[in-house]
């Protein structure tokens, strides 16, 4: 009832959809459904609000999702803890969301393991609150994220500002008949929200840190999607915005720098008269055992990452 099938609710989650949920895990439908009503019952709260479509996250569910990933983190930390004493080797844990991870550890990994080919790295890759709490109680030596700065004992370092665009595909009928100059990623142009409100959107999926970001975003602008589509991977999204599958609300210039064959069968938008911009940082403790690596990574960050992230990025 615990962490052994953590993943069951985890998967309705993101799905929202029993049937899909229980086809992903490769059980049966009776079976999930058997799962949840023990689970919930087991804790007497609700989970899940499966008297709507598609099926709502309660806040106890929520909750219960957020500790859970607590515990798993925990449990995975300790165990590669053990092992590493076990080896004798010292051990260095970053940690990182998965689409962010995907685009920095590329540059930041190679460069730390030259510097210290005998530090054993654990990554760690969770939701924003996760990794910030992370740091916070050691399991984790540096995060980077779009932290909320919520612990006074820990050191934020502002790293950049994030444009956020609105992609869709060139053939949404707010996009079709504008010429290739036009909403690009380097100079996206301003969408009225109610042009979109038919569309489906992609991601991400609430288990995501950027879920409530979103949510905020959906708010502030009265964005109102036909449908959407819950993603673990944005990377995933992307490019399933540039083949005509929905909108997609993102950081788009990573994905740009990733993806440029696909710039032509996008449109570049941003929503409402002010542009809309996430901050990432990185936190640690200064106080840690492992003080001397966060310096040497540190300094990777400002040297190689950071400049490479800037390069012809457009500040609007």
């Amino acid at each position: 009832m615990t962490l052994d099938k953590l993943d069951y609710v985890l998967t309705l989650a993101e799905e929202r959809n029993m049937r899909r949920a229980a086809a992903r895990l490769y059980i049966s439908q009776p079976g999930l459904t058997a799962y949840i009503n023990k689970l919930e019952s087991y804790l007497g709260v609700k989970l899940f609000d499966r008297t709507k479509s598609p099926i709502q996250i309660t806040e106890a569910g929520a909750l219960y999702i957020s500790k859970m990933k607590e515990l798993l983190q925990s449990e995975s930390v300790l165990r590669s803890q053990l092992m590493d004493m076990g080896n004798h080797r010292r051990t260095f844990r970053i940690g990182i969301g998965m689409t962010r991870g995907s685009q920095w550890l590329p540059v930041l990994l190679p460069a730390f393991q030259k510097l210290h080919p005998d530090v054993s790295v654990r990554i760690a890759e969770s939701s924003i609150p996760e990794l910030e709490s992370g740091v916070a109680n050691s399991s984790i030596d540096v995060a980077f994220g779009a932290f909320n700065v919520a612990f006074p004992e820990l050191t934020y370092e502002t790293l950049r500002e994030e444009l956020i665009y609105c992609i869709v595909p060139r053939s949404a009928p707010c996009a079709r008949d504008l010429p290739s100059h036009m909403a690009t990623v380097y100079h996206p142009m301003r969408v009225d929200p109610a042009l979109l409100k038919d569309m489906t959107f992609l991601g991400p999926s609430p288990v995501n840190g950027f879920f409530q970001f979103i949510q905020n975003i959906y708010q502030q602008t009265e964005l109102r999607p036909k449908d959407t589509i819950p993603m673990s991977n944005l990377d995933t999204a992307y490019r399933l915005a540039a083949l005509g599958c929905g909108a997609l609300i993102i950081n788009a210039f990573d994905f740009h720098r990733q993806y440029p064959q696909l710039d032509t069968k996008l449109a570049f938008f941003l929503l409402g008269d002010t542009p809309t911009y996430r901050i990432s940082r990185m936190a640690y403790r200064a106080d840690t055992q492992n003080a001397d690596l966060i310096a040497d990574l540190r300094d990777i960050v400002y040297k190689q990452l950071l400049p490479i992230l800037a390069e012809g990025c457009p500040h609007i």
